[in-house]
């Protein structure tokens, strides 16, 4: 069984952990990492999760997952990065653009701008069956016709405005 450090109110880690799978009891919180590739189309890399999983089955996601136990963000999102898609992920191409705190967890979302040839992916099956290159729009149609994971829609605009804020980004 996998599992991963639990953390407080203030992202401090606590001397607990659970399943990865488990839901954090109040007051705990565990922590998630999603990683958007960002290409020079200004386009960004989105997967269909597998239709067998039971969270958010064939839907579309950004990369990601929960942090393993001991691990730190930054590992958490290259481990899901190559687990995922079989893409090695240099930490310096990675920027930490927005962390923020939902009901039982923490998310940190890291962009890397890179032109990944979707050709080169190996696909983890068990998780993801499919990769694409997608528009904002695309991306934001996908969220608002419930085709993308729901979580997603509490800070997608977030990240739009802090690519166009900090640089300088025409979306």
């Amino acid at each position: 069984m996998e599992y991963i450090n639990l953390y407080n109110n203030k992202r401090e880690i606590l001397n607990k952990t659970i399943s990865r799978y488990e839901e954090p009891a109040d007051g705990e919180y565990k922590l998630s990492v999603h990683v958007y590739f960002l290409n020079e189309k200004g386009e960004l890399l989105i997967q269909k999760r597998n239709k067998n999983l039971k969270r958010n089955p064939s839907k579309w996601a950004f990369t990601g997952g929960a942090v393993d136990l001991n691990e730190t963000s930054i590992e958490g999102a290259i481990r899901e990065v190559r687990e995922e898609l079989g893409i090695i992920i240099d930490r310096n191409n990675m920027e930490l653009v927005l962390s923020f705190k939902r009901e039982h967890g923490f998310v940190d979302v890291w962009l890397v701008r890179e032109n990944i040839d979707i050709n080169n992916v190996k696909l983890n099956y068990d998780e993801v069956t499919e990769v694409k290159w997608a528009t904002f729009d695309e991306v934001q149609h996908l969220i608002e016709s419930n085709e993308f994971v729901k979580s997603t829609e509490l800070y997608f605009d977030l990240f739009k405005k802090l690519l166009i804020r900090c640089y300088g980004m025409k979306l």
